[in-house]
Parts: C-alpha cells; sequence; structure tokens
C-alpha cells in the first residue's frame, strides 16, 4: 500500500516536504532493510517512523536541510542495513553496536552526543545522562537508530528533547507492537515489554505509566502524534490483555 505525505501529514502530522521527501526516495541497494521492497516508506511502524521522527528533530529546532541532507540519510540507511542484519541474526548484537560506532564516527560533528552513546551502548546498566534507554531492555530495541544524529551538531539542551521525542515515539510504537504480539511472543521467547513487565497487575500498571509518559512527552513536540497516543491508551484494556492471556495459558497446561 502507498503512503502519500499527505497521508503522514493528516495521521501523524508530518512537515510536508519532509514526507514527500521519503515518500519519493529510492529504496537503497544492498540494503537488509529495505531487501525485497519496492517503497522506502510503507504502512508499517518499522517504516513510518522515520518520517516521523525526522519532523520531530526538525520540530525541535534542527534545520530542515540538514535533515533531508545526503549527510544524514545516508548514515541513518547504513544503520538501518545494519539493524536489519542483527534482527535476521546474521551478526550478533554487539558487532551492529560496533558497526554503528563505526560508522558514525567517520561523519560526526558531535562529539558529545557520539561519546554519550558510546557510553550508554557499552554500560552494561545502560546509566547514562541524557536519558537514553528504558527499565525495558525490549524498548530499547532500536536505539542504535540514535547514532544517525551524529552528523547534526546540537548542544545538550537539545539533546535531552531529541532523546526525550525518541522515548516517546518509541514507547508507542513498540508497547503498541508488543500487547499485539504477547501470545507469539510469550510461544517464541522473543522481546517484548508486556512479558518484561509482568504478566500481572503490577506490570500491566507499568506499561500503561509508559504510555501515559509517552503521551505528555509527545504533546510537548507533536500534537496529532499525541492523540493518537491519547487514543491508544483510551482503546486498549491491558488487564484484559494480559488475563486472555494467562486464561489462554491455564487450558494449554490442563
Amino acid at each position: 500500500m502507498f503512503l502519500s505525505n499527505d497521508d503522514l501529514k493528516l495521521a501523524y502530522g508530518v512537515d510536508l516536504q519532509i514526507g514527500k521527501y521519503f515518500v519519493d526516495r529510492e529504496v537503497p541497494k544492498q540494503n537488509s532493510y529495505w531487501e525485497k521492497r519496492h517503497l522506502y516508506i510503507v504502512p508499517q511502524p518499522g517504516y513510518i517512523f522515520v518520517p516521523i521522527y525526522v519532523d520531530l528533530v526538525f520540530r525541535i529546532g534542527i534545520r530542515k536541510e540538514l535533515l533531508l541532507s545526503d549527510d544524514y540519510v545516508l548514515l541513518m540507511e547504513r544503520i538501518m542495513d545494519s539493524a536489519a542484519r542483527q534482527e535476521k541474526e546474521k551478526i550478533p548484537m554487539h558487532i551492529h553496536i560496533e558497526e554503528c560506532i563505526s560508522y558514525a564516527s567517520k561523519v560526526s560533528v558531535n562529539t558529545m552526543f557520539l561519546d554519550e552513546l558510546n557510553k550508554y551502548f557499552n554500560n552494561t546498566k545502560g546509566i547514562n545522562r541524557l536519558g537514553f534507554g528504558s527499565p525495558f531492555p525490549a524498548l530499547t530495541r532500536a536505539d542504535a537508530f540514535l547514532f544517525s544524529l551524529c552528523v547534526l551538531n546540537f548542544d545538550e539542551a537539545t539533546a535531552f528533547k531529541l532523546v526525550e521525542a525518541w522515548n516517546a515515539l518509541m514507547t508507542f510504537f513498540l508497547v503498541k507492537d508488543d500487547l499485539l504480539d504477547i501470545k507469539e511472543d510469550l510461544q517464541n521467547n522473543e522481546a517484548n515489554a508486556v512479558l518484561e513487565a509482568g504478566l500481572n497487575d503490577h506490570g500491566a500498571k507499568q506499561i500503561a505509566d509508559l504510555l501515559d509518559q509517552s503521551y505528555e512527552s509527545m504533546m510537548k513536540y507533536n500534537p496529532v502524534l499525541a492523540n493518537r497516543i491519547d487514543h491508544t491508551r483510551a482503546t486498549t484494556d491491558i488487564p484484559k490483555l494480559i488475563a486472555a492471556i494467562l486464561s489462554d495459558q491455564q487450558v494449554k497446561t490442563n
């Protein structure tokens, strides 16, 4: 299914020029992320997050021409190629991170941000001062994308905003995905924030709190997208979903 820049504008508030740039962009060759794809942007979170986050970065104050430049986009595509190869188990996670550090280091103009990312990914406890990460590892599985920002020059105050917007966006998309995939991820022992929080009332509250935080953060940057998060909060009964999974598990064990 084809998405237009008008679709991205109306559904997610994405700037029309940013949306058009990515909708019209040719699929990169020999890139595992777009393997067997004919369109750069398809209506799946793993693709639409790109123009949505670029729009957030623009809203936070980075000039549009920098975000639509080869310096930024080509680095981003290399990082996504590495991410896809890791997802397909062609390389382990530590090699994926090493590749991203190497790609970013060659073109970085932001030593501060690159250093903070390096510390974050090389600290087993995820300790950092810019707000990277989540209490649940499943929600950090796309964080290497942030290496793409290293070709942009910004100060620490802007870095906090960029990380906050990223966390809000990824929390929304990944939690929504994990809620849909609880049963499958449980069977296949896949990363899932809901499972990590626990299939109980406390876990349900933690996931609901994450969506609340995502909404509050996104309201600062993109009210259109915040409204979508709010809709998910209002229409998703997390305790009921968990109860259904537990009931299904009990039936299988009897």
